[in-house]
């Protein structure tokens, strides 16, 4: 099924034309044909045709298209192997709203290819924008997010990595850090770091707009970078994958010019147990 659909979507405008080409000369040899059977095969043929002319020629280069995740880059929101329903429509009559998910074609310097690639819409043009990694201290020491895995790792071994290789989220609050779901009390990290009863201040990392923090429930886990306040310039956007720290976006390549942008992603269509509108 995911073979199949990568290469539905990317069938070439040229190899679409040259079906339509064949199928209609192919329909036309039937219809000249005195067998009765030739006539059927011929009628049959008609709807092909223009169900192929529908969905090449007008819905997928001007409406809506079929993508395939192949990454882990917008977890937990969207997972390797997820098919979804892509509004080419949208940008045409408006701009992106902040927390839309968008798919675009890769800049060139990033992709030689100019792939698509798909993350959450974070600024707009006029936003200023700064990333805060998150950490803990403790007594005075700091501890970054890969030294507080590093940490917790002692006690809590069976949530070193998971199957696939991919480390358990971190998410960092000021009450609590949670390692997995597992919520750690600061008085437990200063156990667990070694230094009890020291005090223990948490930072969690955070993405800042126009001197706003944002309220994100939906990444996999804080991000483990900074980004020094920027300012989005005109016809541009900043992008970031739910994934924070296995995204490559514009913590790593900077703004996304508007005329790159495909897309909204609208929906999961596949595997159907996956199923939803994408928020």
């Amino acid at each position: 099924m995911e073979q199949l659909s990568e290469r539905i979507a990317s069938v070439s405008f040229p190899t679409v034309l040259l079906a339509l080409l064949w199928l209609t000369i192919v329909r036309g040899a039937f219809y000249a044909s005195r067998n009765r059977l030739f006539h059927v095969a011929g009628d049959a043929l008609e709807p092909l045709i223009l169900a192929i002319g529908l969905v090449f020629l007008i819905l997928r280069p001007f409406l809506v298209q079929t993508f395939f995740i192949p990454s882990a880059s917008m977890r937990p929101t969207l997972w390797e192997g997820d098919h979804i329903v892509v509004n080419k429509w949208v940008y045409r009559n408006q701009s992106p709203e902040r927390g839309e998910v968008v798919v675009f074609r890769a800049p060139p310097d990033v992709a030689s290819d100019e792939k698509e690639f798909i993350k959450r819409v974070i600024g707009l043009p006029g936003d200023q924008i700064a990333i805060h990694e998150g950490f803990v201290s403790v007594g005075g020491l700091i501890y970054t997010c890969n030294e507080i895995r590093s940490v917790l790792g002692e006690d809590l071994s069976a949530m070193e990595y998971s199957g696939n290789g991919n480390l358990p989220p971190l998410r960092l609050t000021t009450e609590a850090i949670w390692l997995d779901g597992k919520r750690i009390a600061p008085e437990d990290f200063a156990v667990a770091a070694k230094k009890p009863g020291k005090t223990v201040v948490i930072h969690p990392g955070r993405v800042v707009r126009s001197g706003e923090t944002l309220m994100e429930t939906y990444i996999a886990e804080d991000p483990q970078y900074r980004v020094t306040e920027v300012v989005i310039p005109p016809g541009h956007y900043f992008v970031l994958g739910d994934n924070r720290n296995q995204s490559n976006d514009s913590h790593n390549w900077g703004m996304l010019p508007a005329d790159r942008l495909i897309g909204r992603a609208e929906a999961i269509f596949w595997p159907f147990n996956h199923a939803k509108r994408i928020r």
